[in-house]
């Protein structure tokens, strides 16, 4: 028997085949070990998606789900940069993730049960959730900065870790489109925690990895100079960016249910919506390498800006379950564009040993943006309409576009400041 060529034989694999092998063929073993925590984190934390999917079948308007997501981002706020800070001030993000997830996995499994009581809702808006955001909503900002720091010193790509986060995020929130229309939504409350313990496990066995130059002991807040970051002028304006860019991105996914329910789709699978603006996430993050090579982050953040200005512009004429699917395509290439970019920016503009800090000080501008976005929006939705409410959200995001890149122009063309590029 003629004996075939195995260089034959890798021709004729397809092609994709073959760009995975050469894009993972020998990672290092820390790559493998970030992508199990990427992945683990993000499979648990798509199961948290569904609160407002959970409020709407418990009887709360729109008005009222925006007020207990307000209050839930106005505990962020402060609790975000807190526990940045705490966790630069330990040295360990890692340990800090550990806490607040256990905490917040036991606290997130007892909001099914508190809408039972008699004071269920009073309980769900002033108590419960508002406490469980104080240890949950931190979490992504901390395992952005661990993620990114640890990937920056171990010469790592951050956006193939990443693209590993978004792939269970799809997973598990296409499983749940599957499985919640037979168990119920509250299910998803229980499983957060569940999902969480094997993440818990790994994280509880790695070492922290500290800025280069940065001591590994604890430091008194005088020794941390805070006073570094907020002399940044690209960090300062990029601040206020996020605030204006993430207030309609925050909310448009908040309230996306209402705009399912209003084309007669199943609310109860918005899983399948975003699982699959999660892997879409997933070809954009592998090519962030590649693009950081050749632009400046900046100019993904304006590209997925513009995508995002398209898609709520489209949202506004959808008629059909499958319409929404289709838009959901450029969120998750934007998304996805956003996810890269704004990460390693905030931390090019960190100084050494306020990584923390910085990434968790850019979560809660998410959480005002959200606070303001969810208040307003649950209001203009009532007396506009949600097609309408897509339509200023898409004008919003452009604006704040054009604010983005005038600050740039303003910053290197007028300050002389060099734009930040990678560390």
């Amino acid at each position: 028997m003629e004996r075939q060529d195995p260089e034959a034989k890798q021709n004729h694999r397809p092609a994709p085949y073959i760009y995975l092998r050469n894009k993972f063929a020998g990672m290092p073993k820390i790559y493998w070990t970030l992508s199990s925590v990427a992945f683990l984190f993000y499979f648990a934390w798509a199961t948290s998606a569904y609160l407002t999917v959970f409020l709407q079948k418990s009887g709360f308007s729109t008005a009222q789900v925006g007020v207990i997501n307000g209050i839930n981002f106005a505990v962020s706020i402060c609790a975000t940069p807190f526990w940045g800070v705490i966790a630069d001030k330990v040295r360990s993000n890692r340990k800090i993730i550990v806490f607040c997830m256990g905490v917040a996995s036991i606290l997130w499994a007892l909001v099914p049960a508190s809408s039972r009581i008699v004071l269920g809702p009073i309980f769900l808006l002033h108590l419960l959730i508002p406490l469980c955001s104080f240890f949950r909503l931190p979490a992504q900002s901390l395992m952005d900065a661990f993620n990114v720091q640890t990937c920056a010193r171990e010469g790592v790509a951050y956006g193939s870790v990443r693209i590993w986060g978004s792939i269970s995020f799809a997973i598990m929130s296409l499983s749940l489109s599957a499985i919640l229309p037979w168990t119920g939504v509250e299910a998803s409350f229980y499983m957060y925690g569940i999902a969480f313990i094997p993440l818990l496990l790994i994280l509880s066995r790695m070492k922290d990895t500290t800025d280069a130059g940065a001591p590994r002991k604890s430091l008194s807040f005088r020794e941390m100079q805070f006073g570094r970051l907020f002399k940044n002028y690209y960090f300062l304006t990029y601040m206020v960016f996020a605030i204006f860019m993430h207030m309609p991105v925050n909310t448009s996914m908040t309230f996306l249910p209402y705009l399912v329910d209003m084309v007669g789709g199943d609310t109860a699978q918005f899983g399948l919506i975003s699982g699959y603006k999660a892997l879409l996430e997933v070809p954009t993050l592998l090519l962030m390498a590649p693009m950081r090579k050749r632009f400046p982050l900046p100019v993904a953040v304006i590209l997925a800006g513009t995508l995002f200005t398209i898609e709520f512009s489209l949202y506004a004429g959808a008629n059909s379950l499958l319409q929404i699917l289709a838009i959901q395509t450029i969120h998750g290439l934007g998304g996805g564009l956003m996810i890269g970019a704004s990460t390693n920016y905030v931390y090019t503009m960190a100084p050494d040993g306020l990584n923390s800090t910085a990434h968790t000080l850019n979560g809660a501008m998410n959480s005002i943006a959200a606070i303001i976005g969810n208040m307003l929006g649950g209001v203009l939705i009532t007396f506009i309409g949600i097609r309408r409410f897509y339509s200023m959200a898409s004008l919003i995001v452009a604006c704040a576009i054009v604010y983005f890149i005038s600050t740039l122009l303003i910053g290197s063309k007028i300050l002389h400041k060099p734009i930040p590029r990678s560390k």
